[in-house]
């Protein structure tokens, strides 16, 4: 019982398509564990617990509209970097950092002590932003599998 070539490297591919969409939902399941834990913790202020001489050497923390823009500016990025890679069908990729870019909002706006405000606006976001990330996954994958179909019935 020997495999064909084809069948291998189908199955390989098939094994990395899987890997990518098992990597994008536990990634999208630590962000919704993180939020719980930022939400929970939503009217903590960071700052405040700090103790005096660490509170002088991080100075003020930033105003909140400051961290807003930041995370406009990550989220419009993000957004461009993935409808480009959608774009140009470049197979979807296996990245922790976005998931440490989206979660470091809830520190941020719990720095500055106003994550109650803002808790909403960054979930919104990472859920978005995991959204887009999973329909470029599901639709290269789609492309790839009609890609197979069409060269199998010409074989």
């Amino acid at each position: 019982m020997g495999y064909d070539k084809a069948e291998t490297a189908q199955n390989t591919k098939s094994n990395t398509e899987n890997s990518v969409q098992n990597h994008s939902l536990m990634s999208l399941t630590l962000f919704l564990l993180i939020s719980i834990c930022a939400f929970t913790f939503k009217d903590f202020n960071l700052f405040a617990a700090a103790s005096e001489p660490v509170r002088q050497i991080l100075g003020y923390p930033p105003p909140a509209y400051l961290i807003s823009v930041a995370l406009a500016v990550y989220c419009f990025s993000s957004a461009i970097l993935t409808l480009t890679a959608m774009a140009n069908d470049a197979q979807p990729t296996q990245k922790w950092n976005h998931l440490g870019y989206r979660s470091a909002f809830f520190i941020f706006y719990c720095f500055s002590g106003a994550i109650a405000a803002n808790f909403l606006p960054v979930l919104l976001v990472g859920i978005c932003l995991y959204g887009l990330d999973l329909g470029h996954i599901w639709l290269y994958s789609a492309k790839v599998n009609h890609e197979e179909k069409g060269l199998l019935g010409k074989s």
